[in-house]
């Protein structure tokens, strides 16, 4: 079990004790970086706790097993926001130079859990909300089934043309995933999950950019959880989530990839045997076509920006800012003044900037935040974020 984890022995080691020795609470949250591994723990536990054999072992042939393989499992829900193109993107990639079993499986997957924060589940009675990308959902949802490992895909005009249809689709639906976990999907988990029946797993990713309805009403399943029900949070800002909450969850810290890590997993998942990608974060960025030196370029710029006086947001950014660079910009926003601070606390520099440093810190997320819960206009923030920080 747990074979698929990679790079986290202490999260890995801890996760087979707790299985093994049934000590495993029903809500646990895992914490950590982005491209830290925490989605592939997370699946791999539910792929895990629904096995039909003791060792579940990645490639137990058991019925539970080979659902989870494909991300087909009934009893198994997945929630919230993820970089869901960059990651279909990738796997597309190596896809079209390899098509080997475990390229598909990939595919399939990565296609799959953007597919699952569509299921009936959630949208019941609320199916007029999709219909700006039914079309895409119907074609991705037929289309994906030709990939299954085993299904015949020797026309390789027909294959390279249909996955650059799904890919299109795919950024479209990626669009109409709500960023965080809305109030009425969190009461339609719950009226599911108290449902008699086998063993259900829910997956909420980004747990912390719940609004304050649809926290309150996860602490009511947290308090009182169904037997059968078992509840995974992930999150990359700890501090993000609510006492009421962390004080029901057993946390599983992991820790970030450094370089030689990342090159590891690049070349043993995505066969790149020579990567010019120092992080998966580059590799994954690229895949959206994003070029992070420009990203690490605009984001020290602005920063620069900020801390000088007369010159206009409009001077740093005279074109259109495209919505789907606002968050990777943030992020980068965020790599920078982290390196800032760092310098600023080793150089010795007053605590008046350090502090103030910090202060940016928690604005950009505030900001981040904004944008991704309560959707507000990326134009406008990051404008009003700059002027903000100039003062």
């Amino acid at each position: 079990m747990f074979e698929n984890l990679l790079e986290q022995p202490a999260v890995k080691s801890r996760l087979i004790h707790d299985v093994k020795s049934s000590s495993l609470p029903s809500s646990i949250l895992f914490y950590g970086p982005s491209y830290s591994g925490k989605m592939t723990a997370a699946l791999e536990l539910a792929r895990t706790l629904t096995c039909q054999t003791e060792e579940a072992l990645w490639n137990c042939n058991c019925r539970s097993c080979r659902d989870h393989r494909l991300m087909n499992h009934p009893y198994t829900l997945l929630t919230g926001g993820r970089y869901f193109y960059e990651e279909i993107s990738a796997s597309a990639d190596l896809l079209r130079k390899n098509d080997a079993p475990a390229a598909r499986y990939m595919f399939v997957r990565n296609v799959r859990k953007l597919l699952k924060r569509f299921d009936n589940v959630f949208w019941e009675g609320d199916t007029a909300k999709l219909k700006k990308c039914q079309s895409q959902l119907i074609s991705v949802s037929d289309n994906i089934e030709l990939f299954i490992p085993g299904k015949d895909l020797s026309n390789e005009k027909k294959k390279l043309k249909l996955i650059d249809t799904m890919l299109s689709d795919c950024k479209k639906l990626a669009l109409a995933v709500p960023g965080s976990t809305p109030i009425n999907h969190i009461r339609k988990i719950s009226t599911w999950a108290h449902r008699a029946g086998e063993k259900k797993v829910v997956i909420l990713e980004n747990a912390e950019h719940m609004q304050e309805g649809a926290r309150n009403a996860l602490l009511k399943i947290l308090e009182e959880p169904p037997s059968n029900l078992q509840f995974i949070l992930v999150t990359t800002r700890l501090g993000a989530i609510l006492p009421t909450i962390k004080s029901r969850v057993r946390s599983y810290g992991f820790s970030g990839r450094n370089s030689e890590q990342s090159q590891m997993i690049l070349k043993r998942i995505f066969k790149n045997e020579e990567s010019e990608y120092e992080t998966l974060r580059e590799f994954f960025l690229s895949h959206h076509d994003i070029n992070y030196s420009e990203l690490r370029k605009q984001a020290e710029l602005f920063i620069s920006s900020v801390q000088k006086k007369n010159i206009l947001f409009q001077q740093i950014f005279p074109g259109k800012f495209e919505k789907d660079m606002f968050i990777p910009f943030l992020e980068e926003l965020l790599i920078v003044l982290n390196q800032f601070l760092k310098d600023a606390q080793s150089d010795g520099l007053n605590t008046r900037i350090t502090g103030n440093l910090t202060k940016w810190n928690v604005k950009i997320r505030d900001y981040s935040q904004r944008f991704e819960v309560l959707n507000q206009s990326h134009t406008l923030l990051l404008e009003s974020l700059y002027y903000e920080m100039k003062g």
